[in-house]
């Protein structure tokens, strides 16, 4: 039978002939008499030439036609299976054509494709392996891609239909070969032959690639050993699904750990193939070298070493997960603790602990569905993730230590005023049960504690951006890396979980995210955010890809898909690494100037936190604290226009679109947040704490830190004020008017000159669009926005004259810090007044005193001198 070579990767895929002596010319160009026929489609449209139709065919066909044919008897029939398929429905057809060739019962072996998404690697082999338990009779081979330098360059420069390669594969030779060595290993596992293809082996230089590869495999086989004989890391043997121990199902033979073998099929450059067992072997740097290649194995060598000794190793750590890090790949606590034995993933949830600040309304949705998400990938490597609910989460972690005889506690610190008392209440109680606590960093760029500031204004005012930011910079240097993500997949394989997994509650059964009647709101949120990390990835691709280069012009577009990233809540929940996406920034090869304001979003997190840390109150009390002074509308009033501004009914089209995307969603572009948060403080006069309690409510990337340094500097009592008030009618953001529509479709029919402003349109346009305004759309909740605005600077005039002690002798806003030291923070000019209370026209400039640093790094200090009770761990 013809193989099928209908192929859309712009390379040829062959018949792959074991039988050299039976090489006959009088034959066909594809004899039946070939051992193997592999069969291929392709991934496009399918036309005539369909391998599935072909074997349906063949399956009619009667076995007195061809059964008795010896040449056929012999013929291995093969099935090319590509589980890369990014979208679920691609991937699910791919799935489906596979399953209906092998019901033919043709298909004796098959083939899957080059992919190196390891993770859908290993559940693809767990679901093959489970059909090979039901009867089906076939053997598996595994594609291999030579991770040479010139491949990439190639896939890079024009990637194959159907090939589908990460970017960690195209960014480097060393990257690509610890990809490749980790599916190597996984083949190996399950027992699978594996195929080198792609260039194929031409020269010397390619086998001296394939060697270095086997070479690889074998290193790390070595290292593994080396782990197991002195109890400072995990076994190789890991529990599949079944209960049954992976290495329990290969063949208990004793082969010299220098020289194992592997089973691996080598295509040439010719489209020929050498089958056998290929010993893995050492060789010289001076091969290697020509190809490009280093000599020493893909090793996790980027984590920090273990502080704990050998004996705490020999034990079970526990790893505590929080809505801050829910991801296994650059997370600093898992990595810390695949050092012990055996590794206990927790989740400990309180709704008592969660207060106003914590863990509520949209967020629990994202929340939930992260850790459902967490649980299955965990159980992909042969972990659970035990949950346990209860009012005290420091009682809940006791308990769950003492049952498990842990020698350790990891967590990842998530710098709130809430969790810094909650993981107090963890050290006090595991002080005394000699159970050691690592605190680690990996939901920032920067623990909040480590940077310091100079106070008073030294070329910027203290605590703004750029000071911060250049301060990380000199005094941290930069970000640490993320280990490449195929050495995370490689330490999970490495993870083994306790012989007797604790009890645990059922994620669905938590408290968390209970969404109850008819009204299910949760579902419009679902739509939009699935909070896996692979979801966090493929979105931080997408927006590379689509919308990264036109972010500096386009940002503050609402009408314009993929202007903003969508990122912000994988960052909040931690599913996506803010190290990873600063690295991935940084290597974009964009000029800085086409980078810089997406560059620094990264930084203005770490600088919410670094005021957080400073002002623990600052969610709801001013941090320019004679602010509090300030007069706000109150009473009826207030909860009218309150009321109004979050259901989207404020009259004003662009404000009423806003918030009613948010309320459905979750989510709303930046600019758009500053448009709303304006509006409610400078016209509608409401006290900028109602606003913050409502986004922190609704917003499912509701980050309290964050959200209440903008809503801050919008109601002006924050370490910075805006310089700049959002015009709720100008509309920029939405350009085209596609914003306002979606989200406010009674006036879609209007036009775009009035679209913003419909009390400017004509009678005859508003009735042709069917608009009435009090009737289908309502009439504006304030009308003179210049009075409304007067108004909210009268009263800051008004506060501001009364706390002359909180001013300075040129005007500036004092600001003391928590080790009593005063600060000069920014002050719009119009704010600016001397001691009589008039505005400052034109202020001298003075030179810049020298000054005392004061920051996290001082307070941490006292904090060690008053309050450590016990011996705690630190891993940044």
């Amino acid at each position: 039978m013809d193989s099928i070579q209908e192929d859309n990767h712009d390379r040829q895929h062959r018949c792959h002939d074991n039988d050299n002596d039976n090489d006959d010319s009088d034959h066909h160009p594809l004899p039946i008499e070939q051992h193997e026929v592999l069969l291929v489609t392709g991934s496009g449209p399918k036309g005539k030439l369909d391998s599935l139709i072909a074997l349906q065919r063949l399956q009619q066909i009667s076995t007195a036609e061809i059964g008795t044919s010896p040449n056929f008897r012999k013929t291995i029939l093969a099935a090319a299976y590509n589980p890369f398929f990014p979208q679920p429905e691609e991937h699910l057809r791919e799935q489906n054509r596979l399953t209906a060739k092998l019901a033919t019962q043709q298909i004796k072996k098959v083939y899957i494709q080059f992919g190196t998404d390891l993770s859908r690697l290993r559940a693809t082999l767990l679901y093959l392996q489970q059909l090979q338990r039901e009867d089906c009779q076939f053997g598996i081979c595994g594609s291999i891609f030579l991770p040479t330098p010139k491949l990439m360059a190639q896939q890079k420069f024009r990637p194959w239909n159907g090939v589908f390669l990460s970017q960690e594969f195209l960014e480097s030779p060393q990257g690509a070969k610890g990809i490749v060595v980790q599916m190597m290993k996984l083949y190996e596992e399950f027992g699978c032959e594996i195929l080198l293809e792609a260039p194929g082996v031409r020269n010397a230089k390619d086998w001296a690639v394939v060697e270095d590869l086997l070479n690889s495999m074998n290193s790390c086989t070595d290292d593994d050993d080396d782990d197991d004989d002195n109890g400072s890391s995990s076994s190789l043997a890991r529990m599949d699904h079944d209960g049954v121990r992976k290495e329990d199902m290969k063949e208990q033979e004793h082969h010299d750990p220098k020289e194992l073998k592997v089973n691996v099929k080598v295509e040439t450059s010719k489209g020929e193939r050498e089958d056998g067992m290929v010993k893995r072997r050492r060789m010289g740097q001076e091969g290697l070298s020509h190809a490009g290649l280093s000599s020493s194995p893909p090793l996790i060598s980027s984590i920090p070493s273990s502080p704990l000794a050998a004996e705490k190793l020999a034990k079970a750590a526990i790893v505590l997960f929080g809505s801050h890090d829910v991801r296994l790949h650059d997370n600093t606590a898992l990595q810390m603790a695949s050092y012990h034995s055996h590794v206990i993933p927790v989740f400990l949830w309180s709704r008592k602990e969660q207060g106003t600040w914590g863990v509520v309304g949209a967020l629990e949705v994202v929340l939930k569905n992260a850790l459902q998400k967490l649980r299955l990938k965990l159980e992909e490597n042969g972990l659970e993730l035990i949950c346990r609910m209860g009012d005290d989460s420091s009682k809940l972690l006791d308990e769950i230590c003492e049952e498990c005889n842990v020698g350790a506690v990891y967590w990842n610190k998530e710098h709130t005023t809430e969790s810094r008392l909650k993981e107090e209440g963890y050290k006090n109680v595991l002080a005394g049960k000699d159970v050691e606590v690592v605190e680690c960093q990996s939901s920032l760029l920067y623990d909040p504690m480590s940077p310091s500031l100079p106070t008073g204004f030294n070329g910027r005012h203290w605590g703004t951006l750029m000071p911060f930011l250049k301060g990380c910079m000199k005094q941290l240097g930069e970000p640490r890396k993320p280990i490449p993500r195929h050495e995370t997949f490689a330490l999970l394989a490495r993870m083994q979980g306790p012989d007797v997994w604790p009890k645990g509650r059922l994620i669905e059964e938590l408290d968390l995210a209970v969404v109850s009647g008819r009204d299910k709101w949760d579902r419009p949120i679902l739509e939009r955010f699935q909070m896996s990390e692979e979801d966090a990835v493929s979105n931080l691709n997408y927006f590379f890809q689509k919308g990264f280069a036109n972010y500096e012009k386009e940002r503050n577009r609402a009408d314009i898909e993929g202007s903003t990233s969508n990122l912000s809540v994988h960052l909040r929940i931690g599913t996506l690494s803010p190290r990873e996406l600063y690295y991935k920034v940084e290597n974009s090869g964009l000029d800085y100037v086409d980078r810089k304001t997406f560059s620094r979003r990264l930084f203005w997190r770490d600088l919410a936190y670094f005021h957080l840390l400073n002002f623990p109150n600052m969610r709801d009390t001013s941090i320019r604290l004679h602010y509090d002074q300030t007069e706000w509308v109150n009473g009826e009033e207030e909860e009218r226009r309150l009321e109004a501004w979050k259901k989207g009914m404020t009259g004003y089209p662009l404000v009423d679109a806003g918030m009613r995307e948010l309320y459905t969603t979750g989510w709303m572009t930046q600019s758009v947040r500053m448009v709303v948060a304006s509006f409610l403080t400078e016209y509608l006069r409401v006290n900028w704490v109602k606003g913050c309690e409502w986004f922190h409510y609704t917003l499912v990337d509701a980050d309290s830190a964050i959200n209440s340094m903008m809503w801050q500097n919008a109601g002006r009592s924050g370490i910075d004020q805006w310089n700049f008030v959002m015009s709720p009618v100008a509309a920029s953001q939405d350009g085209k008017g596609d914003y306002t529509r979606k989200w406010v479709p009674e006036l879609s029919k209007l036009p775009k000159k009035v679209l913003h402003k419909p009390w400017e349109a004509p009678e005859q346009v508003m009735a042709t669009a069917g608009v009435i305004l009090g009737d289908t759309y309502p009439r504006r909740i304030v009308e003179d926005l210049k009075a409304e605005r007067q108004k909210s600077v009268d009263s800051v005039m008004t506060m501001r004259r009364k706390n002359q002690q909180f001013n300075s002798d040129r005007g500036y806003d004092l600001v003391t810090l928590p080790g009593g030291q005063q600060t000069v923070v920014f002050t719009l000019k119009e704010f600016r007044i001397d001691r009589e209370g008039n505005v400052i026209k034109n202020a001298p400039t003075r030179k810049k005193k020298k000054t005392k640093s004061f920051g996290g790094s001082e307070r941490v200090r006292r904090g060690k001198l008053s309050q450590q009770k016990q011996k705690v761990k630190s891993v940044k």
